[in-house]
């Protein structure tokens, strides 16, 4: 029997139907990269949304971002070679703040600063990119503290998986 994981998150999330439903180091790297996808994306969305609510109630105009080309070299560049370049910058920034030991506080820094070179492109895309890379250092500072191999990968699938999705979503509200 796998032992539940606790902590002042995952501790009142019990196991679905035999599978624990937040992401563990245990789980196999297939599983921990779909997990981290799936809330991954749900922070973003959710930190996004409350932007936008919070921008609406306000009554401070939010632009829209830029329009989003759905070219083959936008696909490619969207969802191989950014997430590839960005996640080579987070591990090496992962990498580096490892050694401090506060795995929430590093990855709450790398995820501001990585919602803030987002933010510069347009200054909507912060507050996804920031719930995003900050999923991404935790998932890769809680799998490398648990000694599993293919470290990488735990970075770079969950990225390419979130931006595909976001992609595809974009291409099919463009279309309705």
């Amino acid at each position: 029997m796998r032992p539940q994981h606790t902590g002042p998150i995952a501790g009142p999330i019990k196991q679905a139907r035999g599978w624990q439903v937040f992401p563990s180091p245990d789980d196999p790297l297939a599983i921990y990269c779909l997990k981290i996808t799936c809330l991954s994306l749900l922070a973003a969305s959710a930190l996004q949304g409350l932007a936008i609510a919070l921008f609406q109630a306000l009554n401070v105009k939010v632009a829209s971002g830029p329009e989003q080309l759905f070219r083959p070299m936008d696909w490619a560049g969207t969802v191989l070679l950014a997430p590839l370049a960005e996640s080579v910058l987070l591990w090496a920034a992962a990498s580096l703040a490892r050694s401090t030991g506060r795995v929430w506080a590093t990855s709450l820094v790398i995820g501001v600063v990585a919602g803030a070179a987002h933010a510069s492109l347009h200054p909507m895309w912060f507050f996804g990119p920031a719930a995003s890379f900050t999923i991404f250092a935790w998932a890769w500072q809680r799998w490398r503290n648990a000694d599993r191999p293919r470290h990488f990968l735990v970075l770079l699938i969950p990225h390419v998986l979130q931006n595909a999705i976001v992609m595809g979503l974009q291409f099919f509200a463009a279309r309705f």
